[in-house]
């Protein structure tokens, strides 16, 4: 057993062996955080939010990433029992999140802002919702980014 040959390794010697990972000592609720993260900046870039990204400008990517920070977050802070805060970095991520949906519904809304071309020609608005009289303004709503 001793004539077995002894694998090469590079320049740096045993440094350049791969390294593995204790999987215990991974926290899932950070991992969970860094990849509601990581989609909510992919999800603002095909938003036109962040200007570094050339492939922006793609909604069905947005909503994807959005939603799936949005459902790592939720699932975090349903693991907290009842006692205990929410901490703020959730709380921070929570936050960021809610603007990333507001500005997702203002890029589809906004034929401008969206894939930039106008409404065709002779689209028609939608109709009013049935029994209601269109003369007749709705009261304003508060919300946490101003009335509606």
């Amino acid at each position: 057993m001793a004539d077995e040959p002894t694998p090469t390794t590079g320049e740096g010697g045993a440094d350049d062996a791969p390294q593995s990972i204790d999987l215990t000592q991974v926290r899932v609720e950070g991992l969970m955080l860094a990849v509601a993260s990581e989609l909510s900046t992919i999800g603002a870039g095909h938003l036109g939010m962040v200007p570094e990204m050339v492939n922006g400008g793609d909604a069905l990517q947005a909503s994807l990433a959005i939603n799936g920070a949005d459902a790592l977050v939720e699932a975090l802070i349903a693991t907290l029992p009842p006692d205990v805060a929410v901490p703020p970095q959730v709380t921070e991520m929570r936050g960021m999140i809610a603007q990333l949906k507001l500005a997702y519904v203002e890029a589809v809304r906004d034929p401008e802002q969206g894939d930039g071309e106008p409404p065709a020609a002779g689209a028609a608005a939608p109709p009013p919702p049935m029994g209601a009289d269109p003369t007749v303004q709705r009261p304003r709503i508060w919300t946490p980014g101003g009335d509606v």
